[in-house]
C-alpha cells in the first residue's frame, strides 16, 4: 500500500507537466482527475504512505528506532514535495519527480537498517 500512494503521489506531480495535453488527447490522468485538489490529496497520499511503511516494518519486526526515523524523513521529504510543488512549474515539478531518488534511498538505507538491528540483537 505504501509503494501504490508513493508512486500516486510522484505520478500525479509528473502528471501536472502535461495536463493540457493530457486534457487535449482526452487522457485521464490523475493530474486532470485532482484538479484543484491535487494538493490535499497529495498530503493525504504521502501519510498513507508513510503510515503503511511504519507497518510494513513494525509486522517484519523492525523494533530500533532505526527503520521509523527513516520512514519519518522519506514520508517528510514526501510532504516536502508537495507543499514547494508549483502545479503550473514544469520544471519545478520534474525537480520533485526527480527527488523520487532521495526518498527511495532513503527507505532502502532504513529496511537496512532494520535488518541489521535485528541481526544484532538476534546475536546472529
Amino acid at each position: 500500500a505504501g509503494g501504490v500512494c508513493w508512486t500516486l503521489v510522484y505520478d500525479t506531480l509528473y502528471a501536472h507537466q502535461d495536463k493540457e495535453d493530457d486534457a487535449n488527447l482526452g487522457l485521464k490522468s490523475t493530474a486532470l482527475h485532482f484538479g484543484r485538489q491535487t494538493k490535499p490529496i497529495l498530503f493525504g497520499f504521502s501519510v498513507l504512505a508513510t503510515s503503511s511503511w511504519a507497518l510494513a516494518g513494525y509486522n517484519v519486526g523492525f523494533e530500533e528506532p532505526y527503520y521509523f526515523i527513516g520512514c519519518g524523513a522519506a514520508g517528510s521529504h514526501l510532504i516536502w514535495q508537495v507543499a514547494t510543488a508549483d502545479l503550473q512549474d514544469a520544471k519545478n515539478l520534474a525537480e520533485r519527480f526527480k527527488s523520487n531518488n532521495t526518498v527511495g534511498a532513503i527507505l532502502f538505507a532504513s529496511c537496512v537498517a532494520g535488518n541489521i538491528s535485528i541481526t544484532a540483537a538476534s546475536g546472529a
